[in-house]
């Protein structure tokens, strides 16, 4: 059995108190790595909410924040690598949404959500990319996308272009700051049994028949999407860049007849 050791990494996460964070918070805190953990909920909530995963107040340090108000992120971030100078991967797990049709989706709630999943995403990168330059190190910034952003459906239109655009960003930075030894990934899930994706598949009858459609009929657990975010943290993948990873059951690929 391979056995991953994160006992000397400090890893930032945002979007730390969803669904499926909690499955990533667990099982990295287990292999040993201290989390920066950023997420909207007030603290006090959430600590109440990491206690009760189990998660010890010694593995952790939390920052109530709103992450598509770029200024507090930035300071946030920049308090953060004050804290772990080291700090050199960074999960921007952040997004989500519910139904959205076009049609009868305003433009401020269209922007709303475009912005949650890709601008504040760019602005983080744009934070911790500044601080890796300057202080000379060799970061892993790691984003969470969807199987949308390659496989559209109907009623989730800013979401799935907010994902497209983000996994399109992330190869970008890949090889913008190659040079600087920072690499850029993505984990990109099917549909989750778990957080905004299992709103969706609750909500809408149509999306919950193209999902049973997909090539193994099922949906991913939060535990698989947390395994890909500890190997691409590990030593395993230190030669992974500009890469999607897809743990999808195969929802990439197209729908069964």
């Amino acid at each position: 059995m391979i056995s991953i050791d994160l006992s000397s990494k400090s890893i930032l996460i945002t979007g730390a108190m969803g669904a499926i964070a909690e499955s990533m918070v667990r099982k990295l805190v287990a292999a040993g790595a201290t989390l920066i953990l950023i997420d909207i909920k007030a603290e006090k909530s959430a600590k109440r909410t990491l206690s009760d995963w189990k998660i010890p107040a010694s593995s952790y340090v939390y920052f109530s924040t709103d992450i598509t108000d770029s200024a507090a992120l930035g300071g946030v971030v920049k308090e953060s690598f004050n804290r772990f100078p080291a700090l050199d991967t960074v999960l921007g797990h952040a997004g989500g949404c519910g139904l959205h049709p076009f049609a009868v989706t305003s433009e401020a709630e269209y922007d709303r959500i475009f912005r949650f999943n890709y601008f504040a995403q760019v602005n983080l990168a744009r934070v911790v990319f500044a601080q890796w330059i300057e202080r000379k190190i060799t970061g892993h910034l790691i984003f969470t996308s969807s199987y949308v952003a390659r496989m559209p459906h109907t009623q989730i239109p800013s979401y799935a272009s907010a994902k497209a655009a983000l996994e399109n960003f992330a190869r970008c930075m890949a090889l913008e700051y190659a040079h600087s030894g920072i690499r850029v990934n993505v984990v990109s899930p099917g549909n989750v049994a778990a957080g905004s994706s299992l709103k969706v598949f609750d909500e809408d009858p149509a999306y919950r028949d193209f999902v049973l459609r997909v090539s193994l009929g099922r949906r991913n657990t939060p535990e698989s999407i947390a395994d890909a975010f500890v190997f691409l943290c590990s030593p395993l993948a230190n030669e992974i860049n500009g890469q999607i990873l897809s743990p999808d059951y195969g929802a990439g690929i197209g729908n069964r007849l």
